[in-house]
């Protein structure tokens, strides 16, 4: 298995790191113990992990600063993606914020969150009650980026005829949906991705962990083989296609091994078979 992809023009690992458990519950507000969190992507980073997926929305802003707080100065190799088309709800709710105007003032927000002059790669996340073409709101970031404020276009949540949709608007430099083993919905995605070579960010691949509890269907297999049980889903993952990243999330630095351990992890013909059997449930 190749450790290593291409995304937005940069090569890095495969396993990624998402910052949305960064915040407090339902990530809402900040989180009880700051310095765990920032101790946790501190890690990831040191373990190699050199993908960062974030958003101004979790929290919000909350990850972002935690980020900036965190890494900066950033490694030069160092790649945040970031997403836009979205805002919190007084409740905690997602709703759509996908006009020009909402997707600019998050770019603007996300800059100054993460103390940077430009964003490598920012995706427009859809979002299922938005009144807004798609193509709008991808526009609105090609504009972002003519200007100078962005580098690449990325698309997020989103089925095939959104992905095409995208496409004729700018080159989609990659695709953020949710897959997981087990998570068989929105498949089509992935393989339409890997035919037209644009890097699958999978994100929620342990499902907010449910995959790696001990009630999981994987525990038994763990014990079995030795294999952490997020590992052993994580890697199962990256077994789907060249063009596929991870991008799992931790507040827990006690964790974070089991994550970047998927980049190396070895599974026999019989873990892979039983693997294989949960896979599309």
């Amino acid at each position: 298995m190749q450790n290593v992809i291409e995304i937005a023009g940069r090569e890095v690992g495969r396993i990624g790191y998402g910052t949305m458990q960064l915040a407090g519950p339902g990530a809402m507000g900040r989180p009880t113990d700051e310095r765990r969190a920032m101790a946790a992507i501190r890690a990831a980073v040191d373990a190699g992990v050199r993908l960062i997926d974030t958003s101004g929305y979790y929290g919000p802003a909350v990850a972002n600063e935690l980020v900036a707080r965190a890494l900066r100065p950033y490694p030069k190799d160092l790649l945040i993606a970031t997403k836009v088309g979205a805002k919190r709800t007084s409740t905690g709710g997602f709703a759509a914020a996908s006009r020009p105007e909402e997707v600019r003032e998050a770019v603007l927000d996300n800059l100054r969150q993460l103390q940077v002059e430009s964003l490598h790669l920012v995706h427009a996340r859809y979002m299922p009650d938005t009144t807004v073409p798609f193509a709008e709101t991808v526009a609105a970031l090609v504009q972002l980026r003519d200007e100078g404020f962005i580098e690449h276009v990325g698309i997020s949540n989103v089925t095939v005829d959104l992905l095409r949709e995208a496409s004729e608007v700018t080159a989609v430099a990659s695709v953020e949906n949710e897959l997981r083993l087990g998570h068989a919905i929105g498949r089509e995605v992935l393989d339409a991705t890997t035919r037209a070579g644009i890097p699958f960010l999978a994100y929620r691949p342990l499902g907010n962990g449910a995959l790696a509890a001990p009630s999981s269907p994987l525990a038994s297999l763990a014990r079995v083989s030795g294999i952490a049980a997020a590992t052993l889903a994580l890697t199962w993952l990256l077994d789907q296609a060249p063009n596929v990243a991870v991008i799992p999330g931790t507040a827990n630095p006690a964790h974070v091994g089991e994550l970047v351990a998927a980049e190396t992890a070895k599974l026999d013909d019989e873990v892979r078979a039983a693997l294989d059997a949960l896979g599309g449930a």
